[in-house]
């Protein structure tokens, strides 16, 4: 088994077996003491939607509280009991994914050795992958009652996404520049001043360079220009344009100031980069 950083485990290509997920109300009962002398036989995501405080036990170690928009890793071969305070009637308060987690060699991973809380959302993106991750496990897609396995694994890869994707955009200062981010998403092979941007947020030019360096680490430029250059490698890898042509369509208007920038990033010209990663 090998551990895995929650964030590396967005830039790595896994794959989910064994995948159980279960929603859960507290309203009647407030302890969970199914491990408590037996050790979890698979890992679990556990995720806590409501105002509610759910705190774990380890047989050995310190325990570890979660409260609502918490995603808590719980590893395999772990003796735990659960508590929870509070509860709501008539709502989904936590649900539990039971899964198998495996690199592209079929090692499995695993996020921490004991109970960690691995990530925190705050929009509600997450818990609508939640229910169709719970409706895609659950509904028989046909007569034979056979599961869609594509299905499942797309929406359990788009809670991952959105769990990370919300826990990074809750840094620093991001959602007042929300609106402006998504539209130069969008527009990253158009050449708008990035006042636009600002003005869609409603706030001035200043305010949204200082809050777009505190999300990103970047200036709105040195990202759009990020975006435009990894486009710019798949189709210098993948296709025959012309370098004019590729500078062109990423939205540079001068091919030498595309081919100055890209030998700054990538310590390779267009063309030689080409020549050395072209199959």
């Amino acid at each position: 088994m090998r551990r895995i950083d929650w964030k590396e485990l967005c830039h790595t290509d896994c794959d989910v077996r064994d995948l159980e997920i279960f929603p859960e109300s507290w309203t009647k009962r407030h302890d969970f003491f199914l491990y408590a002398n037996q050790p979890r036989p698979c890992a679990a995501l556990f995720l806590v939607c409501t105002d509610i405080r759910v705190t774990f036990f380890p047989s050995s170690g310190e325990a570890v509280s979660a409260c609502q928009g918490d995603a808590v890793w719980i590893p395999a071969g772990l003796c735990y009991r659960v508590h929870v305070e509070k509860g709501n009637q008539n709502r989904i308060d936590t649900y539990t994914l039971n899964l198998r987690l495996l690199d592209e060699t079929g090692e499995e991973l695993a996020l921490s050795d004991t109970v960690t809380v691995v990530a925190h959302y705050t929009d509600e993106l997450p818990e609508l992958h939640l229910r169709s991750l719970s409706d895609a496990v659950h509904r028989a897609e046909s007569p034979t009652g056979r599961r869609n396995r594509l299905k499942i694994k797309a929406e359990f890869f788009a809670l991952l996404d959105a769990l990370a994707t919300s826990a990074t955009q809750k840094n620093g200062g991001y959602y007042p520049i929300r609106a402006g981010v998504e539209a130069l998403q969008r527009e990253w092979n158009r050449n708008e001043k990035i006042e636009k941007y600002a003005a869609l947020c409603g706030i001035g030019e200043a305010y949204f360079y200082r809050c777009f360096r505190e999300w990103s680490g970047q200036s709105p430029v040195e990202y759009r220009n990020r975006i435009r250059l990894s486009n710019a490698k798949t189709m210098l890898r993948r296709t025959d344009m012309r370098i004019g042509e590729i500078s062109e369509t990423i939205g540079f208007e001068d091919p030498f100031y595309f081919c100055r920038i890209f030998s700054k990033q990538f310590g390779l010209s267009p063309q030689n980069y080409r020549k050395k990663y072209t199959l």
